[in-house]
């Protein structure tokens, strides 16, 4: 063997060690590491780039497209120079080993968009024999993996009947929040306010907001409220009969925040109601309404509360304090 395989054998077993290390996800101490093997000699990029193509071409993981790019330059080094050529290859390899997705892992099995209009409720059941029951007006995307499995909701509310899989661990995503299960039954709620879980059996880990430590576990009965721009978590005791009662074209509350109802409220009407009075967010308030006729609701509540309601010209409300 002569000496450029001999090298060229050593460079090739590098690349096998930071592909494995890529594959469970670097430190920034490797990534580091990793930038400077890069850097260090145009070499390294291409055997990288071709370690990757291999394992792509056994349908092992998803073929990265951003590959070509990075192998681009070097052939167009007859015009460009080779500290350019060399910069853009460690460039674009770079930023895609460093792109938060399940890039090296496995396709997922079954990947769904799902969504309901402003008067539609829809049920789907997954292949892994999870139902989900969607809301009017929700936005969902499912992916399920070999695994994991993941539902992000992008808007709206969503009931969730998980299979359980002990093997799969199943994550909903609402923005920051992450709501991690096996197998329950529970509902997530994502609006510009707040972030609502319930549970109605089983138990659920919530991460109200990522990058904090802040972990919250739930049993049946029990819920929570999330203020995104307050950053206030609720936590709340629940009856069977109000856990996602939307399904039964109920919203059921009891000892409820006036400020939580109506966040959840709005989520029927045209447009938002607003409480002038932030001292009224924590008024209580229980009993029931039809998400189909929710001013009705509206023009009961002077009756309930001391406030008055304002009807606005946009269709928007605003509740007042007497």
């Amino acid at each position: 063997m002569n000496m450029h395989s001999l090298n060229q054998t050593v460079i090739d077993e590098q690349a096998a060690v930071w592909f494995s290390r890529c594959c469970r996800g670097l430190s920034s101490d490797e990534q580091a590491q990793l930038d400077a093997w890069l850097t260090a000699d145009i070499s390294h990029v291409r055997a990288l780039a071709d370690m990757q193509r291999v394992w792509a071409d056994f349908d092992l993981m998803p073929r990265p497209v951003l590959l070509p790019g990075a192998v681009l330059p070097m052939r167009r080094v007859r015009r460009w120079t080779p500290g350019r050529a060399l910069a853009a290859s460690v460039v674009l390899l770079c930023s895609v080993l460093a792109t938060p997705q399940n890039w090296f892992g496995a396709l997922p099995v079954q990947e769904l968009s799902l969504s309901s209009e402003a008067n539609e409720q829809r049920q789907v059941e997954l292949a892994d024999g999870t139902r989900i029951d969607l809301n009017v007006g929700s936005r969902l995307q499912v992916r399920l993996y070999p695994d994991h499995r993941e539902a992000e909701l992008l808007d709206g509310e969503a009931f969730f009947a998980v299979a359980p899989d002990v093997a799969r661990p199943f994550e909903v995503i609402a923005g920051q929040s992450r709501v991690r299960v096996v197998g329950t039954r529970f509902s997530v709620r994502r609006s510009r306010e707040h972030l609502a879980v319930a549970v109605e059996s089983g138990r659920v880990m919530v991460q109200p907001q990522l990058g904090s430590a802040q972990q919250v576990m739930l049993g049946a009965g029990e819920g929570l409220a999330f203020g995104h721009r307050s950053k206030h978590l609720q936590q709340l005791r629940l009856g069977h009969e109000e856990i996602a009662s939307w399904r039964r074209g109920l919203l059921v509350f009891r000892d409820r925040p006036l400020g939580l109802l109506l966040d959840e409220l709005s989520h029927y009407r045209a447009a938002p109601v607003r409480l002038v009075n932030t001292s009224l967010a924590e008024k209580r308030i229980s009993g029931s309404l039809n998400i189909n006729d929710p001013d009705a609701f509206l023009a009961a509540l002077p009756h309930l509360l001391p406030v008055r309601v304002e009807h606005q010209g946009d269709d928007g409300v605003l509740i007042h304090a007497q």
